[in-house]
């Protein structure tokens, strides 16, 4: 495993390289997560907070560092962000990897809406085709994260009780190798924290993120 310093250094080189990686970015002019409705959802934490958009192409670089998408056997060449907000990560997931399924999940249906008017702005549809947001909670049954092979989870501003659940969940659907990225570590002994890296968020430009294996 290369350093975790290592790690930090492959953030600044890979920075410069982002408005030539994601055009898409464009599309968000205007589209924010910030003043969503949360009428009706005063039991979840929906604490708004994005990926910077520097940071996109190094969680893709994590992701193919750790779990290489063409050792990974078509079917299960899916990616799932728990609590994708406006969409911005699952957008550049499927626009950096030709064969990644990707799948936004979140429950605030003005974010989905949001994420959707963006992928809506998409012509390409060799990319627009294998995006899919849902409405609903990252824990809700109808979910099996058995075919995934990289999980994005927006855990920092969950509960105990919530992260724990949501791990636990993992544990029992993953297949061994699952990468996971997240904000907030956990004590799952399914799980092998394989490195972390502080990266650019909208809140802080450096927020400690934890990569994972499923063991």
């Amino acid at each position: 495993m290369e350093t975790r310093a290592h790690a930090r250094k492959g953030y600044s080189s890979r920075k410069k390289t982002l408005k030539h990686k994601l055009p898409f970015l464009k599309h968000y002019e205007g589209i924010s997560g910030y003043d969503a409705s949360i009428k009706n959802l005063r039991e979840h934490r929906t604490t708004y907070g994005e990926v910077d958009d520097k940071s996109l192409p190094v969680i893709n670089e994590l992701f193919n560092k750790y779990a290489p998408i063409n050792n990974i056997a078509l079917q299960f060449r899916n990616f799932y962000d728990l609590g994708s907000g406006i969409g911005k990560l699952v957008i550049a997931m499927a626009s950096m990897n030709p064969t990644l399924q990707s799948t936004g999940i979140e429950i605030v249906p003005d974010r989905l809406k949001n994420a959707n008017i963006a992928l809506e702005k998409i012509n390409d549809t060799s990319i627009a085709n294998r995006i899919e947001f849902l409405c609903i909670s990252m824990l809700d049954d109808s979910i099996n994260y058995s075919n995934a092979c990289w999980i994005y989870i927006s855990n920092l501003c969950l509960t105990i009780k919530v992260n724990n659940a949501i791990f636990d969940k993992l544990a029992n659907e993953l297949k061994k190798g699952c990468i996971i990225i997240c904000l907030c570590q956990t004590n799952n002994t399914f799980f092998k924290e394989l490195d972390y890296i502080n990266l650019p968020m909208s809140w802080d430009v450096k927020t400690k993120v934890y990569i994972y294996t499923k063991i």
